[in-house]
């Protein structure tokens, strides 16, 4: 294994560098350089950085750090916790994750996953170690913000950065995060579309019209649904959030005409059971009835997908979106079974014999 100073030789030489010329660069002296090179002496560690741009490699290369027998390490590291937290064993998953960051630092993948976890888990941990945990991960979300080129960790980090700082009344923070968030007329997956051919082009905009289509009909409807207007009022009645929903419900059989949902279950399962609950508001309990039905149905195909289910409806063909993913420590059968027996607005359904098959058939999924 080399040195650093015989790093820095080869770098310098390949680069047509002179000592003289690298010194000068630096703000050091020849000298200085000889001596590294001869291993007599190391560079400062406030140098790293600057030899690392110069010659165009990570800091990595000039510690000599075997670049891929580390990424396969990490790899090694985040794929243990992300199965952990799949479990539903999220304080552990938090707690090998930190560990993970311990041995690399600098790892922005460890470090979303990490803040992603206590982001949404750190109310069961302990609550002695609540705040420090909490601060941590922002300020990792902050690193991987301000430093991160990979744009889908860079962009996942600063949704969470942005919501989280919004839920901790952090007003200022929050938009200051959304303002990095630069507007562009194309995404990643839209340009790589643009710019690339055959399996890898369709790949690309096979991912890319699938991940917007989710995103506007779940996650964007959601919100425009729960919308109110500057006096606290809704902006949509009962009966316009119910249209809504049938016509996201529509948009998703027409998405997915061969029925393979997979991973996408879990958002019609979810539409179906908010129509269920306005069809209860607005005095049509067979109609809910019929929707709880098509929820449950979903929230077992969700949690009874495996891991490598392909999709082979045309527009997602070959996409492989399976596996369950458990929070705090049950899957989605369980939590809708849960809120169908505990929130009050179904309490017009109990005793009928559809609800009770519907029940059933949850309990038997359910874990």
């Amino acid at each position: 294994m080399k040195t650093i100073g015989e790093t820095i030789r080869d770098l310098r030489r390949s680069h047509n560098i002179t000592q003289e010329a690298l010194a000068a660069m630096l703000g050091v002296t020849s000298q200085s350089v000889s001596q590294w090179e001869n291993g007599r002496t190391m560079p400062d560690v406030s140098l790293l950085a600057p030899l690392a741009h110069i010659f165009d490699v990570s800091a990595d290369v000039i510690l000599g750090i075997d670049i891929d027998t580390k990424s396969a390490q990490i790899d090694a590291l985040y794929d243990e916790a992300y199965t952990v937290a799949a479990s539903g064993d999220h304080v552990r998953a938090i707690a090998l994750a930190d560990t993970a960051l311990g041995r690399f630092p600098s790892s922005y993948r460890l470090m979303d996953f990490y803040a992603n976890e206590v982001w949404l888990y750190n109310h069961i941990c302990d609550a002695a170690v609540q705040d420090a945990q909490r601060e941590r991960a922002l300020a990792y979300l902050e690193r991987v913000i301000g430093e991160c080129t990979e744009h889908e960790i860079r962009n996942n980090s600063l949704m969470m950065a942005c919501l989280w700082y919004h839920d901790l009344g952090r007003d200022t923070d929050a938009e200051r995060i959304a303002r990095t968030q630069q507007g562009i007329h194309f995404t990643y997956g839209e340009l790589m579309g643009k710019i690339t051919h055959g399996s890898r082009q369709f790949a690309y905009l096979r991912d890319e019209m699938l991940g917007q289509f989710t995103c506007a009909m779940g996650y964007l409807m959601d919100g425009l649904l729960g919308c109110t207007d500057d006096n606290g009022n809704p902006v949509y009645s009962d009966t316009e959030k119910l249209e809504l929903n049938e016509m996201r419900i529509a948009m998703f059989e027409r998405y997915f005409p061969d029925g393979d949902y997979l991973f996408h279950a879990q958002f019609a399962a979810e539409a179906h059971r908010q129509s269920a609950v306005l069809c209860v508001r607005l005095g049509d309990c067979d109609r809910a009835l019929v929707h709880l039905a098509k929820a449950a149905s979903f929230a077992r195909q969700f949690d009874e997908t495996g891991a490598d289910a392909e999709h082979t409806s045309p527009a997602a063909r070959g996409m492989e979106t399976g596996g369950v993913w458990h929070h705090d420590g049950h899957n989605y059968s369980h939590m809708l079974l849960a809120r169908i027996r505990e929130e009050a607005v179904f309490a017009p359904l109990a005793g009928t014999a559809e609800l009770s098959a519907i029940l059933t058939a949850l309990t038997q999924t359910a874990e």
